[in-house]
Formats: structure tokens, sequence, C-alpha cells
């Protein structure tokens, strides 16, 4: 069993992949559609298994998550911590007054009022944020109380805990649960980035 990785040394690895990534060109909206409608009733019934099954010690068991990304930076949520995904509306968002420029607006569908946010604005550094780069996905947290915008979604995968560098402190991104070196991912603390966006 490998030595675990100091958190000094972790820190300056995660700094340089959020930093230094090579950003992949976007992709085909119709192919990501595609993904959406082939797997949206499976993903959907996976979410219900995940969350029934939800542990207090879920870090300590296989779990899965949702791959997607935002502009070539892949990211992972939980299953559990996922309430759907819905495809970018044709219409502009409804502007909320009084919100920083990263709430992009609110979508609202049967009831359900979701605040959609920049999710580029909040996980990567100013220089690497694409300013006229359209999400194509919004992936619904906190019982759809907020929504975060992304381009790419990818697919469903189950994870160990030992497969995961676990963040043992939050640091300067709270949002950050730990890393996933074989798949070049970063797992999101839902948590911690819901008290972020009210915050």
């Amino acid at each position: 069993m490998s030595k675990p990785t100091p958190l000094a040394d972790h820190e300056q690895a995660l700094s340089a992949y959020l930093n230094d990534m090579l950003f992949e060109p976007a992709t085909d909206v119709q192919a990501d559609d595609k993904i959406i409608a082939e797997n949206q009733q499976a993903i959907a019934e996976q979410i219900q298994l995940a969350t029934q099954d939800q542990q207090s010690n879920w870090r300590n068991s296989p779990f899965q998550t949702l791959l997607f990304e935002i502009h070539g930076l892949k990211l992972a949520i939980p299953l559990h911590e996922l309430n759907g995904i819905l495809t970018w509306p044709k219409n502009d968002l409804a502007k909320i007054a009084g919100k920083p420029n990263w709430n992009l607006g609110l979508y609202s569908q049967d009831h359900q009022h979701t605040q959609v946010v920049d999710t580029a604005h909040i996980i990567l550094p100013q220089q690497h944020q694409e300013q006229n780069n359209k999400p194509k996905f919004i992936i619904l947290v906190a019982d759809g109380k907020w929504g975060l915008a992304c381009n790419k979604v990818s697919s469903v995968v189950t994870l160990t805990s030992e497969e995961v560098r676990w963040r043992q402190q939050a640091g300067k991104r709270p949002w950050l649960a730990g890393t996933v070196l074989d798949k070049m991912c970063s797992i999101l603390n839902i948590e911690e980035l819901v008290k972020q966006l009210e915050s």
C-alpha cells in the first residue's frame, strides 16, 4: 500500500492541475443531447438508488458519481447529491436583481425555481473562465435549489475510496472533496459548495 501523499504535495499537484490543464475544444451539442436522452431514465434510477443507499460514511464505501465538464475541466459529483440534469433552455434565464454576475439567472419549471450559477467562476482561475463559452446543461443540486452550469455530461462511474485522494482540510477550495488521478477529475463537496453560494 503506497504512503499517503503529504498535504503540501497534494495542494501543489491540485493547483497545477487546475491552472495548467490543457482545455479541450467544445464538443458537439447534439452528441451531448443524445447522451442525455439515452441515459436520462437510467441516471434518474441510479440517483434514486444512490439516495436510498446513502450513508453518513459513504466515502468509505464504493459510490457512484456523475462525470461532467466545464471548459474541459473534468469534475465529479456523488450521485446521492444529484437531483437531476436539464438541457440548457432555448430562452434566456430570468435575471435576479442584485445578484453577482456569476449568478446566471433563474430556471423555473413545474413550481421549481432553480438559481443557476456559472460553475467556472467558482471552480476555475480567472484566466481560464471563458466568457463566450455557452453552457449546455444544468446539474441540479440541493433539492433543485441550485443549478450548476456545465458544458458536457459524460457518464456515471463507480469509485472506491482507495481511488480518491480525499481532501483533509478545506483550505482555499472548500468545494473540493478530493481528486481521482486515474480519471483526472475532482470530486465536488456539494455541501460546502452550497454554503459558498449562499454566503
